[in-house]
């Protein structure tokens, strides 16, 4: 598992795109109640038309398409893909998550577990 270190304020992670669970609550439809006050610190895949705001599956639906976060009772990081109208997600849809992670493994802020 990874984790972020010990040692590494999360307000470290604005500088890759980042923000509190809170803050994404004032703007985005997919952040409920629950993510509003977790304490959370998550990234989104961004919508390619309207690269501000947060990519979803529909736009019925307030599920996003891929998110990325770091818990911080135990600092691990997960990552949630969801679909719809096809049988997977991959490709183009989760360089976020492999750019990311790869920012943050060679900026040192990650460690395995």
């Amino acid at each position: 598992m990874l984790r972020l270190k010990e040692n590494v304020d999360f307000e470290e992670l604005r500088k890759y795109g980042f923000k509190p669970s809170k803050e994404w609550a004032e703007t985005e439809r997919c952040t409920g109640e629950y993510h509003a006050t977790n304490g959370w610190w998550l990234k989104y895949a961004m919508d390619e038309e309207e690269p501000e705001k947060v990519a979803y599956i529909s736009d019925e639906y307030d599920i996003p398409c891929v998110e990325l976060g770091i818990r911080p009772d135990d600092r691990s990081v997960w990552v949630d893909y969801s679909v719809e109208g096809t049988y997977h997600i991959g490709g183009s849809e989760v360089d976020m998550v492999n750019d990311t992670l790869f920012d943050l493994i060679t900026a040192g802020l990650l460690v395995k577990d």
